[in-house]
């Protein structure tokens, strides 16, 4: 598909945000959840009148998405900018964002973000890449994060190593990064749940601590005891 079409079918969309309230507001929102990652990822297309149409639209659905503190980002000033940097961290605060919904949205916008690892624009590729890896570092419910985590940990090593693509290899190395950040942070929280509360010591065996009125006990014995012994 050529820029033209694209930027065309992405303004068609924002224009359809019209019909999206009474009656057809949760038919149309439910469109919106599914092709949400798309979008996302052609904020930062490589043709400016994409961008633009991206943006825009994206300015019209967002109401309609009804989520805490969306609106807000879109008005800030790396929203609009061209700059990478500043797309990848509009992409960290919306994905901390997104990732407060219901974990089964979360899953379909993974499911949807990695299915354009594949895309034929390498910068579509790498945008796919710092969205999928932001999601899953904030991502809390492991039913969910478990079985995607390894999956993307694997394809991300591929893309680092065979991506003929520059900007490929550098979002694939930035990602692992964060998902290694993220696995170190799971196990050391893993580990504090897995230790014994000391309180339950005397329930596995261990020698009975002796309590306060043994101890004073003792003390009043230990003159006696000495002056016998004199």
């Amino acid at each position: 598909m050529n820029t033209k079409m694209r930027s065309n079918a992405f303004a068609a969309y924002g224009a359809l945000s019209a019909y999206g309230a009474g009656s057809q507001h949760h038919a149309f929102l439910e469109q919106i959840h599914a092709t949400l990652p798309r979008l996302i990822l052609h904020l930062h297309d490589n043709d400016l009148s994409v961008r633009l149409a991206c943006r825009n639209t994206f300015q019209l659905l967002a109401p309609l998405m009804e989520v805490d503190g969306l609106s807000s980002l879109l008005n800030k000033q790396y929203f609009t900018s061209d700059r990478r940097s500043d797309y990848e961290d509009f992409i960290r605060d919306l994905t901390r964002q997104l990732c407060r919904l219901s974990p089964v949205r979360v899953d379909s916008y993974l499911e949807s973000a990695i299915q354009a690892f594949d895309a034929p624009w390498p910068v579509i590729q790498a945008n796919a890449v710092c969205l999928v890896s932001c999601m899953l570092s904030f991502l809390d419910d492991q039913r969910f994060l478990a079985p995607y985590f390894s999956q993307v940990f694997a394809m991300l090593v591929g893309r680092m190593s065979q991506s003929p693509e520059a900007v490929v290899r550098a979002a694939a190395s930035s990602a692992l990064g964060l998902l290694i950040k993220r696995s170190n942070m799971l196990k050391s929280l893993s580990s504090r749940f897995d230790r014994t509360d000391p309180s339950q010591s005397s329930q596995h065996g261990e020698p009975h601590a002796k309590t306060s009125s043994e101890l004073q006990e003792e003390a009043a014995a230990k003159p006696n005891g000495a002056q016998g012994e004199q």
